[in-house]
């Protein structure tokens, strides 16, 4: 594709300018209608580049002047603005596109130059060799427009806007142009360009671009108001129009920024609520780990049992035993005083056993029950396991006894150990006679 437009633009390098602006621009044109975008600029460049060689194109034997110097204005005026709406569709296409359609290197080297402005510098340099105020005023809306919608600051474009209208309407010293338009050129700089009311309207949209656009990215509200004020192209009624505009601009702006500042201390609102919802939903967890953790300490403290001892009275059982080992010493001596008289007989025995006695030992063995019940209930949920075995050795145990010869051996041994008992209980009661 960029060869058919290399060898369009070489076909049409011998006519004359004016037949070159016009056929590129027609081809061009068509380029850019079907989104061909390399090919409608490599069209293009051979117009608006100066050459570097002796050929037909050469203006005073100046060869370095392009082509779009010498055409009429109509040609010139509809091909700069093709180039600037090229460049603007280019730029739009962002890097990864642009980098697909024109190429990595072109793309950025034609974004540095919208984005700094030196575009302007080129236009002025190539199509009007060097004359700021030559730039027609179309030409010089749409470079406007391409660096408001492109470049981040706006300075190089207010400073530009303020030369060309500064320089308008300044009378041009260049004879060669007078003699080439003498009548245009010569009225257009001595009524400033507002000769007609094509030029007026053209001189009014750049006062509005420059004003109510350029001006107010800058922060210069004074500068535009002022400007509008003095301003000797506009009417009064445009003037008030200008005037209300520039002060709603204003306004607007400033509620933006109300509603902007407002925003963010919503945002900054919402991630403070948001930071002190975690640090209690933090505090709440930390609680809650504690109590769980408090729980779970009293859980393993009342599991522990002791069996056959009362925790809430340790020493009453051997207080109790050293009291009845008191009372047994002395009813023992007072009966072996006695008992040269009379021996002791068991109603006097069965007399001196105190109910209390009684009391304390039915209370002991319902906490030892009590505590045994406990233990096997945690003991089973704890261990299951553990329980089936007991189970199992109780079974086996009841197996055992019922076998014979098994109950024999049992019976002899408890025989055996009864005598035994009740031998010991008999020298013990001899001693005590003695």
């Amino acid at each position: 594709m960029a060869d058919d437009a290399s060898s369009v633009a070489a076909s049409t390098s011998t006519l004359p300018p004016s037949k070159l602006c016009s056929k590129t621009y027609k081809k061009a044109s068509q380029l850019f209608l079907t989104r061909r975008l390399q090919e409608a600029l490599v069209l293009l460049e051979p117009v608006i580049t100066a050459s570097h060689g002796n050929d037909d194109h050469e203006v005073n034997g100046d060869s370095r002047v392009a082509p779009i110097a010498t055409v009429p204005p109509t040609w010139r005026i509809k091909v700069w603005n093709l180039y600037v709406t090229l460049l603007s569709a280019i730029i739009d296409l962002g890097p990864e596109e642009g980098k697909k359609t024109v190429g990595q290197k072109e793309w950025k080297t034609i974004s540095t130059q919208v984005r700094e402005g030196s575009i302007w510098e080129t236009v002025v340099q190539t199509g009007y060799q060097g004359r700021e105020g030559s730039v027609d005023a179309e030409v010089v809306y749409n470079l406007g427009t391409l660096l408001l919608n492109h470049s981040p600051s706006q300075t190089a474009n207010q400073q530009r806007l303020e030369t060309y209208l500064s320089s308008y309407g300044q009378p041009n010293l260049d004879f060669e142009e007078h003699l080439n338009s003498p009548t245009s050129s010569l009225r257009r700089r001595v009524n400033g360009g507002t000769d007609t009311p094509k030029d007026l309207a053209a001189r009014v949209r750049l006062i509005e671009l420059f004003t109510l656009h350029v001006l107010p990215r800058n922060e210069e509200w004074d500068y535009a108001h002022e400007f509008i004020n003095l301003s000797e192209v506009l009417d009064e009624e445009r003037k008030e129009v200008f005037l209300q505009t520039l002060e709603g601009l204003k306004e607007e702006k400033e509620q933006g920024k109300l509603r902007a500042a407002a925003l963010q201390r919503e945002k900054d609102a919402e991630l403070e609520r948001q930071i002190q919802e975690a640090e209690r939903q933090k505090a709440e967890d930390a609680a809650a780990a504690d109590r769980a953790a408090q729980q779970k300490s009293h859980k393993r403290s009342g599991s522990e049992v002791d069996y056959g001892i009362e925790k809430n009275h340790p020493n009453g059982n051997a207080k109790g035993k050293k009291s009845a080992d008191k009372g047994g010493s002395s009813k023992a001596g007072s009966s072996s005083s006695r008992t040269a008289v009379s021996p002791p007989s068991s109603k006097n025995v069965k007399k001196a056993e105190k109910p209390e006695t009684r009391a304390r030992q039915s209370q002991a063995l319902a906490t030892v029950l009590r505590n045994l019940v406990q233990y096997l209930g945690k003991s089973i949920s704890n261990n299951p396991l553990w329980f089936v075995r007991s189970l199992l050795f109780l079974l086996g145990l009841l197996f055992a006894l019922n076998r014979p010869n098994v109950r024999e051996r049992i019976r002899k041994i408890v025989g055996s150990g009864w005598q035994k008992v009740r031998g010991t209980v008999g020298m013990g009661v001899k001693v005590s006679y003695i």
